[in-house]
């Protein structure tokens, strides 16, 4: 029986390792049908394309509150999305359940439309994220983007392993209506060496 307002998630947290050159999508999508675009305040009502209302005001939030958004499309709409959180100040801050040290970048609300799941979207996405906080040196080092998604997600834990990220940990958090209790975190002992 779930309780309205509680959750418990069980995540894995990875780091980023390096760039990989061959992360494409699959048939029937060509990467010449694709285009990856930043979100900004001309094209952040483009996910009310293939979202619901809740979602878009999710997004808002997160750029007002100066997170970076990407979008993913094809045939005009949006098919894929993630957002960046990017820690500049001088010490760690908490993101929901993630404790997300200084200098780092959390890649989190990621999306791929049902229709297009398993072609690899999710993936290059992550790469072309991973590229572009490498190519304009908006994180010191590779091992400073990190990402979570749940246990229990195979697919998602699968596409963030093929982007080239490690598994370092954990978190068990569990959530009373909006606020988040960490009951157990491992994924820091990584970080903090």
């Amino acid at each position: 029986m779930a309780l309205r307002g509680i959750e418990l998630k069980k995540l894995i947290v990875y780091r980023f390792v390096g760039l990989l050159n061959n992360i494409t999508v699959k048939p029937p999508l060509k990467e010449g049908q694709i285009y990856y675009r930043a979100v900004t305040s001309n094209n952040l009502d483009d996910i009310l394309s293939t979202r619901e209302k809740s979602v878009h005001q999710e997004f808002v939030k997160f750029f007002s509150e100066g997170e970076q958004g990407y979008y993913v499309y094809y045939e005009n709409r949006v098919v894929s999305c993630g957002w960046v959180f990017l820690n500049s100040g001088q010490s760690a801050v908490r993101k929901k359940y993630m404790l997300v040290p200084s200098g780092y970048a959390w890649l989190h609300n990621f999306w791929t439309h049902p229709n297009l799941r398993g072609h690899g979207l999710y993936s290059s996405l992550l790469a072309h994220i991973c590229r572009e906080m490498i190519s304009t040196e908006r994180v010191k080092h590779p091992n400073r983007i990190i990402i979570d998604t749940a246990q229990d997600n195979i697919p998602s834990n699968k596409a963030i392993i093929k982007a080239n990220f490690e598994r370092i940990g954990e978190i068990v958090a569990l959530r009373i209506y909006k606020k988040w209790l960490v009951l157990e975190e491992t994924y820091g002992k990584k970080i903090y060496r």
